[in-house]
């Protein structure tokens, strides 16, 4: 700084303000200092200046998984967002694995980041999302709650998207509805939902199991599966339930990887969409409305979602003491993945 002030003739001060774009500063005596810094090749040393200012102007994003595209989106949204506020974005990926996650969130607080925007691989591990450290880094959940009522998130009403989607399956006539469940809680797939799942999972199933009785159906064990979220463990698990000896004649699919095996398997097996089976699935994927059929999904707020999440967090970050959560609402997308079902 002080070789880019005596090279533009002006004191230090001022190579400040024409530098950092802030105070009065004439137009030629900036234009004269960013000549100075270009010809000294000078950079901004970030890491002294957040040790000045207590700020690094970053935040931290630990997501379960980069490759889905929701979570892309997601993402894409935070970078924007917080991008219009000066702000940069460092983004770590688990798997939905816990311990990458408590390593990324060391990882992101070593790193001197603002705060934190998480994707929660527990409902009821979070203690290392309760950060205690000087200066103190807050965090905000996105799309998925925990059972800690210190941690504040941004998510979607799923139970109530989950009803609406059950409901649209029985208005087109079918009673035997299965679901196709994504889960980090199980290395295959299982009949039965596993004991610790994330919000978001059991938020879509027992929304579905109540639309269910309240409609008065009755639903067999093996008319569902609880996959690992991949689109080969889906493809497995839904040729499974295909072939038994009275399959389901819809299934709600609960993110973008279980609607690609349970497509991929309905097609291997001769199962035409919709008129042998209907199928609706969360999250609207770039690739679903070009799909033949065009794929019925509970489309999310993805980048309201992402937007928000980064608003709240830079509320936190000014003041430490601000609390609130948001509970964003999903749409029903009606395209031509649902039919009546066969014999009809």
């Amino acid at each position: 700084m002080i070789d880019v002030a005596q090279r533009a003739k002006v004191s230090r001060a001022t190579a400040a303000r024409a530098l950092g774009g802030y105070g009065l500063v004439t137009q030629a005596t900036r234009e004269r200092v960013m000549a100075a810094a270009a010809e000294l090749n000078y950079r901004v040393n970030e890491l002294a200046r957040s040790m000045r200012s207590g700020r690094s102007l970053t935040i931290g994003v630990v997501v379960a998984d980069i490759s889905n595209s929701f979570f892309t989106s997601a993402i894409r949204s935070i970078i924007e967002t917080a991008s219009k506020a000066g702000y940069q974005i460092l983004v770590l990926n688990t798997d939905d694995d816990l311990e990458r996650e408590r390593d990324a969130v060391r990882v992101l607080i070593e790193k001197r980041v603002d705060g934190l925007i998480v994707v929660p691989a527990s409902q009821n591990e979070t203690e290392h999302l309760i950060v205690q450290s000087e200066p103190e880094v807050p965090v905000v959940l996105l799309d998925r709650r925990v059972d800690s009522h210190e941690i504040d998130f941004v998510t979607t009403d799923d139970r109530a998207a989950a009803g609406a989607a059950v409901r649209h399956f029985a208005a087109a006539g079918h009673k035997r509805i299965g679901l196709l469940v994504a889960t980090a809680s199980v290395e295959k797939y299982s009949l039965t939902m596993p004991a610790h799942v994330v919000g978001t999972v059991l938020d879509r199933v027992e929304g579905a199991r109540a639309a269910l009785a309240g409609l008065g159906f009755v639903t067999k064990p093996e008319w569902s599966r609880y996959c690992h979220s991949s689109v080969e463990t889906a493809h497995e698990a839904m040729a499974e339930i295909l072939s038994g000896p009275e399959p389901p004649t819809a299934i709600l699919a609960t993110n973008e990887e279980m609607a690609l095996g349970a497509l991929g398997a309905a097609q291997e097996l001769g199962f035409q969409v919709p008129e042998d089976l209907s199928i609706i699935a969360f999250d609207d994927a770039p690739w679903a409305v070009v799909f033949r059929p065009p794929l019925s999904v509970v489309r999310r707020p993805v980048a309201k979602l992402g937007a928000t999440a980064v608003e709240l967090l830079l509320k936190k970050i000014e003041d430490g003491s601000y609390r609130d959560s948001q509970v964003l609402e999903a749409e029903l997308v009606v395209r031509r993945s649902v039919a009546a079902p066969p014999g009809r």
